[in-house]
């Protein structure tokens, strides 16, 4: 065992899940108990292995495929988004979608639709093989947009001379530190270019890193509870490590290594926004146990977002 070094352990808000993904783990939660037969989840629901973890000792089949699904059976959609393409299959399918996408996911995948119908060519900015914009993407056709992933790829882009009307989207799970170079360059070469009439970054995005930058102030180490496979949560690793902090993505208490805190004297903790509370405190009773340190609570603003409508097709089952 170590020794018992730290002396506290921070504990920063805003953290963990946000509104959408609960809204999302609700209506998977519902499925679950109202439907008779087996219910179907096509992706994970939100990115985090104990979420996903909990649904599978809950029966929750997770695929990727619809052709995996039962002719007739139920899937949920999971938070990220879909594509046309997936709702075509699963009709095909005639299977009983209840979709989970996050209200703010949904007004990018309409903000596609509605610009490209303008006649205008979208410039997304996101990152590459994660559903989000897989599923924004499928929305229009693949000769109306092009995807970059990195000011790299923005300085490379060159685009046909009658592409006047010009406009940027955005993954929900970037952030403005993410984006705005791209986009400062973007707008320096194309001044025509337009943003969408409300900017498409996720509030909990934004204040997750927010509460980062504000946490580092108070601590010489940062954990951050959330799995390899969450956008956001290795957003908050960045934002700790470009300000000069320790820090270190873990998703579950086995992943704590000693050499994280060995040297360690004022530990913060924050969570991606996937990443439900019950594990993030699970985390900070072993870390007390093990190695010390008081809990603090770090409060940067109190987050009120809702987003009570559910499907109405959980009515059905």
């Amino acid at each position: 065992m170590a020794p018992k070094m730290i002396k506290e352990i921070i504990l920063v808000n805003p953290r963990g899940f946000c509104a959408g993904v609960a809204r999302a783990v609700k209506i998977l939660s519902l499925a679950a108990q109202k439907s008779r037969e087996p219910v179907y989840m096509r992706h994970e629901i939100v990115h985090n292995r104990r979420v996903v973890q909990d649904f599978v000792k809950k029966g929750i089949h997770f695929v990727e495929n619809i052709s995996d699904i039962p002719r007739g059976a139920t899937v949920v959609f999971s938070a990220h988004g879909s594509s046309p393409q997936l709702y075509e299959q699963a009709q095909k399918r005639h299977l009983t979608v209840i979709d989970a996408t996050c209200p703010l996911v949904t007004k990018v995948h309409l903000e596609a639709k509605r610009f490209v119908d303008q006649g205008y060519f979208v410039i997304y900015l996101g990152h590459k093989n994660h559903p989000e914009p897989e599923g924004v993407l499928g929305e229009i056709a693949k000769d109306r947009y092009v995807f970059i992933d990195s000011l790299e790829q923005a300085k490379k882009l060159r685009l046909a001379k009658n592409e006047t009307k010009l406009v940027i989207l955005t993954q929900t799970t970037l952030s403005f530190d993410d984006t705005k170079d791209i986009i400062s360059l973007l707008r320096r070469r194309y001044p025509q270019i337009g943003m969408p009439p409300t900017y498409d970054i996720c509030y909990a995005t934004q204040n997750r890193q927010n509460a980062v930058k504000a946490l580092v102030k108070h601590v010489d180490t940062v954990l951050v509870v959330g799995s390899k496979t969450s956008s956001n949560s290795n957003r908050l690793v960045d934002v700790a490590k470009n300000l000069s902090r320790r820090a270190y993505l873990l998703d579950r208490v086995a992943d704590i290594k000693d050499e994280w805190l060995t040297r360690c004297q004022k530990l913060g903790i924050t969570a991606g926004a996937s990443a439900p509370e019950e594990l993030i405190a699970e985390i900070v009773d072993h870390i007390r146990n093990q190695y010390g340190g008081e809990v603090k609570e770090l409060e940067v603003l109190k987050e009120q977002v809702e987003f009570p409508n559910l499907p109405k097709e959980l009515g059905q089952l």
